[in-house]
């Protein structure tokens, strides 16, 4: 094995785990198997299968129906993706998803200086605000199957997938965020001809600062025409024209302060964005702990977040009466079970107060990650499981200090 490949193979696994931050439905230990192969250099083994399930996901502003899948899925598509886009560059105001050793806080900052500046611009004093209608469920397969960088391989792979699901881009997915950012390129280069370096796009997220109304109309008219082309449409309820200065309160804005005041301060303003950055970076906190399960309960977009705070928070007093009001009382569903099966299983002493209701979810759910969580939190009960194990759960089962071996992960972006 070269050293090209070893180091390359590492930077696959890392980027897979960060894939994983952004995961619906976290998988007990197959993505500890293939970030195993992916940093030795070797191909995750993939026996072809496109095992997806279903799941009703809470959504910042609306609940959606999305489809999940395997880690061996994601590892394919990922692996397709990564070698059909080596050849494609996204042009320098696109932050979001750009390569493979791209990372997202990083992005997110950069995104963030770029829209301060613009915003300070006395000679551009209004912002044009672009989103793509439904960008994710709308975009046409031909559009992706055309682009210049589109290879046999992915090709076939997206329509085999797109038979199974109904979509060519799933939701939380870092190879299909990658491809989301790439199939827009023919926009962002009408945007770089109109307004050079006065424009940034997140996903399909646009922000063109202009001189005034009429040159606003013509970019939002050629935007459309190139969207038009594309198969695609802006959303007529997000795309506007506004002052320059809304950004600094909107995509620009900078949250500061201690984590704790943060969250203390968004829950008073009803903040979710406040709420969520709080929960990544919050040390346990005992006044966070005690009002988290009903923020959680009002939002449950918070969800995700607070099973990574909660992973910390549980060997504190509040921290662990929080997990086990949270584990009792959240109505069970697979986006939950997804969740809180993970924090169980990284945690075996809060098995005990896992409601049955939440493992038959995981059980009759059909997909094989939800199924070997509820299985390995069955088995740390001592309970038996209403479904045969996997090979892959036996193996774990059969190895000595098991409970602690692969934990599921918890961490997260979402």
């Amino acid at each position: 094995m070269t050293d090209d490949t070893l180091m390359r193979g590492r930077a696959l696994a890392a980027a897979f785990g960060n894939d994983l931050l952004t995961d619906y439905a976290p998988d007990a230990l197959g993505a500890g198997d293939v970030r195993q192969q992916l940093a030795c250099g070797l191909l995750p083994t993939d026996d072809g299968s496109l095992e997806v399930g279903e799941m009703r996901v809470p959504l910042a502003r609306r609940l959606e129906s999305i489809p999940v899948a395997s880690c061996a899925v994601r590892a394919r598509m990922f692996l397709l993706c990564e070698q059909a886009l080596s050849v494609h560059t996204p042009r320098p105001e696109v932050f979001s998803y750009r390569s493979l050793g791209w990372r997202y806080r990083p992005a997110y900052q950069a995104r963030q200086h770029h829209l301060r500046a613009l915003a300070t611009r006395h000679d551009l004093p209004l912002v044009l605000v672009l989103d793509v209608q439904r960008f994710g469920q709308s975009l046409p397969m031909e559009a992706l199957l055309h682009t210049p960088w589109m290879t046999k391989p992915l090709a076939e792979a997206l329509t085999a997938l797109r038979a199974v699901t109904g979509r060519c881009l799933l939701p939380g997915h870092r190879w299909s965020n990658r491809l989301a950012t790439a199939a827009l390129a023919p926009l962002d280069e009408t945007m770089a001809a109109l307004a050079p370096g006065r424009w940034a796009r997140w996903g399909d997220d646009i922000h063109v600062f202009t001189r005034d109304q009429y040159e606003a109309h013509d970019i939002r008219a050629a935007a459309v025409a190139s969207l038009d082309r594309l198969g695609l449409c802006l959303s007529p309820e997000k795309s506007a024209v506004t002052a320059a200065s809304s950004v600094l309160t909107g995509p620009a804005r900078v949250l500061t302060g201690r984590p704790e005041e943060v969250w203390r301060t968004g829950l008073a303003r009803g903040d979710v964005t406040a709420l969520r950055y709080a929960l990544s970076r919050t040390p346990p906190d005992t006044t966070v702990s005690l009002t988290l399960v009903d923020a959680v309960r009002e939002r449950p977009v918070l969800l995700p977040r607070a099973a990574h705070y909660l992973d910390h928070a549980v060997y504190t007093p509040a921290g662990q009466a929080a997990t086990k009001r949270l584990l009792q009382t959240t109505e069970a569903d697979m986006f939950t079970a997804a969740r809180l099966l993970a924090l169980a299983g990284r945690h075996p002493e809060l098995v005990g107060e896992v409601p049955d209701e939440l493992l038959a979810v995981a059980g009759r759910s059909g997909f094989t990650p939800l199924r070997e969580m509820a299985f390995r939190v069955s088995v740390l009960r001592d309970h038996q499981h209403m479904c045969p194990p996997t090979l892959r759960m036996e193996n774990w089962r059969c190895v000595s200090g098991f409970a602690r071996r692969q934990r599921p992960q918890v961490s997260t972006l979402l």
